[in-house]
């Protein structure tokens, strides 16, 4: 009979996959999958009423374990769907005394503690009559906790080989979680840019052109582009050196990373100092109030606030590096039965031209391009304070 199971939705449970920002839509093992299979293998191990993962929140995590809260991502067994997702406090059960110790725990007599914590254990269908946890560790760090609750079979209660096989399945567990960490790494080195962290232009392409072949067939959806070019950025080269120059791109890197948190989109080192933004689920309107955002930004930014080497004083440079921004969006620039490549093209030329506007009418400034092409560049809406 084949273990009913439940995971946490994907993008939540990114945020806890999320120890090297390595999770993502492209990446090649499902991690939903992969978790289900190892949380139902650990009760073919030992056989239980029900099993839980649960892992702490990598950015929000302190170095004292005891202050973390861990989320339950993977159940399986006798558990209630509304279980999955829940938190749970250390002090509140074993699982998050497992976690806290970071050692394998085992209690056959449960008595007035709690497997999980005493809501959550409440809505098992049988009371917690024993549990048996093992520490969940990735790079040398306790990350979490997996529990098994209620022995089944011949034995009614956890035995010291029960302890010895899921210590064993919590190291493959870990170096199971390890692997797919890794793989993640790999692949996300290949499409990172090095200096800023952001995507890089390759990447930038094909998921450019992914999107626009999933948008082109579905009128409801929204896809806008935006291209940054720093402002005078050549100047702190030339005063300053090139590695200073370096870091002010790495910082820019950040300050869009920032702004972008709380959107659904890519952001891209195009090369030099030429940044993109694919803004998904965003119509031209918000394109450009996202594009003003980065502006603003980056225009408040101080710049080298830190020395960044010996003999490399601070610099603090704030009012000098600016941003220009051109904006383009599918439904408004790009022509209706041309090819989703033909698109891709236009979409690109569309927000270049509004970029090469945008320094023509004195940099520091967001373009939005027009209706239709045209070199006259006062037909575009441009905003700058």
């Amino acid at each position: 009979m084949k273990i009913p199971a439940r995971v946490l939705p994907a993008k939540l449970l990114a945020r806890y996959m999320d120890r090297h920002r390595l999770l993502d839509e492209t990446s090649g093992t499902a991690a939903d999958g992969f978790l289900l299979t190892l949380v139902r293998r650990a009760m073919d191990f030992v056989p239980a009423e029900a099993c839980a993962l649960l892992m702490d929140d990598p950015v929000s995590k302190q170095e004292d374990r005891s202050r973390n809260e861990l989320g339950i991502i993977v159940t399986a067994g006798n558990f209630p769907d509304n279980v999955v997702g829940r938190r749970v406090r250390p002090v509140d059960g074993i699982a998050g005394f497992v976690y806290a110790r970071g050692e394998r725990t085992c209690v056959n007599e449960v008595g007035g503690a709690h497997a999980l914590s005493l809501e959550i254990d409440q809505l098992l269908p049988n009371p917690v009559r024993s549990a048996l946890g093992v520490a969940v560790i990735i790079e040398n760090h306790v990350c979490g906790s997996l529990v098994l609750i209620n022995r089944t079979g011949d034995e009614a209660s956890f035995g010291a080989r029960d302890e010895r096989l899921m210590e064993l399945f919590g190291d493959t567990l870990s170096l199971a979680l390890q692997n797919l960490l890794d793989e993640r790494r790999a692949r996300e080195v290949a499409r990172r840019d090095s200096l800023t962290s952001l995507f890089n232009d390759r990447y930038f392409h094909r998921k450019l052109q992914q999107e626009i072949n999933r948008i082109a067939s579905s009128p409801s959806t929204e896809l806008s582009l935006l291209f940054l070019d720093c402002d005078h950025l050549k100047k702190v080269n030339d005063l300053h050196g090139h590695l200073a120059g370096s870091q002010v791109l790495r910082e820019v890197g950040f300050v869009l990373q920032r702004v972008l948190a709380d959107t659904v989109s890519l952001g891209c080192r195009y090369g030099g100092d030429e940044f993109t933004v694919v803004l998904l689920d965003a119509n031209l309107d918000v394109a450009v109030k996202v594009a003003e955002k980065i502006r603003m930004a980056i225009a408040d930014w101080t710049f080298l606030p830190m020395a960044i080497g010996p003999g490399e004083p601070a610099l603090n440079l704030k009012g000098i590096i600016t941003m220009s921004v051109g904006v383009s969006s599918y439904r408004t620039h790009c022509t209706p039965g041309r090819t989703p490549a033909e698109q891709k093209n236009e979409l690109l030329k569309r927000a270049d031209d509004a970029l090469y506007m945008a320094k023509v009418r004195g940099k520091n400034c967001t373009v939005a391009a027009p209706l239709t092409p045209m070199s006259d560049v006062g037909s575009a809406v441009v905003l700058k304070s």
